[in-house]
């Protein structure tokens, strides 16, 4: 983990880093030329998170996107608003929320996509295993 500047070269950190910022409309779309989509406010959230640029971001937009395509009378997000809501959508909808630290959800660790809080335990256990290979 943490290991991305090790993996690429600065040009193309500031490459990845400038076409991840561009994608953001409202919310994110995962291609230029495409509409946003609920997905993308983690995808592409997450990984500016990763290369340490997500404040250049702008959360009120995100936010109001990711809203916007929330099912009021049956829950749950949709992939654009006014569609139907679905599971991957709600469910990156709600880490998208997460990331841009909505009141009542649990941090993410974006680059597992799993909370802050089941990374930390991940990291215990791994700890504990090393640990009792090295007593052995």
């Amino acid at each position: 983990m943490n290991r991305v500047q090790e993996a690429f070269s600065d040009r193309q950190l500031a490459g990845l880093k400038r076409w991840c910022l561009f994608r953001q409309q409202s919310g994110f779309q995962g291609r230029p030329n495409k509409p946003t989509d609920t997905c993308y406010s983690f995808w592409v959230g997450g990984t500016l998170k990763l290369l340490d640029c997500y404040p250049l971001i702008d959360p009120l937009a995100n936010k109001d996107f990711i809203l916007s395509t929330q099912d009021t009378v049956v829950g749950g997000f949709a992939k654009w608003p006014d569609s139907h809501p679905d599971a991957l959508h709600s469910y990156f909808g709600v880490a998208g929320l997460s990331l841009l630290g909505e009141e009542g959800l649990q941090p993410m660790f974006p680059a597992l996509n799993i909370s802050q809080g089941a990374a930390d335990n991940l990291r215990s256990i791994h700890k504990s295993w090393r640990k009792q290979e090295t007593d052995s």
